[in-house]
């Protein structure tokens, strides 16, 4: 009999922890990495800003420890080939009218614009938003791809004074314009064509 009672006693304690503190653990765990960016965040810029604006972090989630939301954006990207359920599950959670969320992937906090308004944000202010490949040797260290500030807005200018010339427009429409009506001549005879491999052939 007491043999019994301690084996139920056992069991018991065995079921608590199982059903009990484990699903604590994973739920501390789960706001873990939340929890620290966020204080972070609420230490490093607290008070205002300029023009008396507290400072906010998006709504989202960090995710897991380390691998944030990866495996989530692996799951939709690769997987589940549902790319725009990974941005629709952030617009149900949090709301769509935000077009802000932050978030961590492949090992970096990161912040997801998804409207059309913060990606103009972004686009046009180089100063604040650098961007930059992981290899930038790929593509030269010089290319316009890998500059940033005021490097990269005065190649880009350049660039675009070069193109958007009479003489220039003249000259790259010469070039391009019979390779793209005989890629449509051929598009109008397949029928159904990919349209990736159809523009690389006009592109090499």
């Amino acid at each position: 009999m007491v043999a019994m009672e301690g084996a139920v006693g056992a069991w018991a304690w065995w079921l608590g922890l199982l059903f009990g503190a484990v699903p604590l653990l994973c739920l501390a765990l789960w706001h873990s990495t939340d929890t620290w960016h966020c204080a972070v965040f609420a230490l490093r810029y607290r008070g205002r800003g300029s023009n008396d604006i507290r400072r906010r972090l998006p709504p989202g989630h960090m995710g897991l420890p380390f691998l944030g939301e990866t495996l989530s954006l692996l799951w939709y990207f690769k997987l589940a080939c549902r790319r725009d359920d990974f941005i629709g599950a952030k617009k149900s959670a949090y709301g769509s009218a935000v077009g802000m969320y932050r978030t961590h992937l492949f090992g970096s906090p990161s912040i997801i614009a998804c409207s059309p308004a913060a990606n103009k944000f972004v686009l046009q202010s180089a100063e604040c938003f650098g961007i930059k490949y992981p290899v930038p040797e790929l593509i030269g260290t010089m290319s316009v791809a890998n500059m940033n500030g005021a490097s990269h807005a005065r190649l880009r200018g350049f660039i675009l004074a070069a193109i958007n010339r009479p003489s220039s427009i003249h000259t790259i429409a010469t070039v391009v314009q019979p390779r793209v009506v005989a890629a449509l001549r051929d598009w109008a005879d397949m029928g159904t064509i990919v349209a990736a491999k159809e523009i690389k052939k006009i592109i090499n």
